[in-house]
């Protein structure tokens, strides 16, 4: 008698052959992983925040670091 696999865990995915996975294991898996691989190419494509930021001083000026104040 086999264990039944839970679709929502990845264990499996990671520790055993893939040809003693269940077919449709193996699709759900696949299918997270596309998913996910997606995602991540759709997020690089926007614009990152650090290129809109308008610059806060002029380029040469030395500028006074609030974060290394002595208390």
């Amino acid at each position: 008698m086999s264990t039944r696999i839970k679709h929502n865990d990845l264990t499996h995915w990671f520790i055993r052959d893939h040809n003693q996975l269940p077919d449709a294991y193996l699709r759900s898996c696949q299918k997270f992983f596309k998913e996910l691989s997606d995602k991540q190419q759709a997020s690089s494509n926007k614009q990152q925040a650090s290129s809109c930021k308008k610059q806060l001083h002029k380029v040469g000026t030395r500028v006074k670091n609030r974060f290394n104040r002595k208390v």
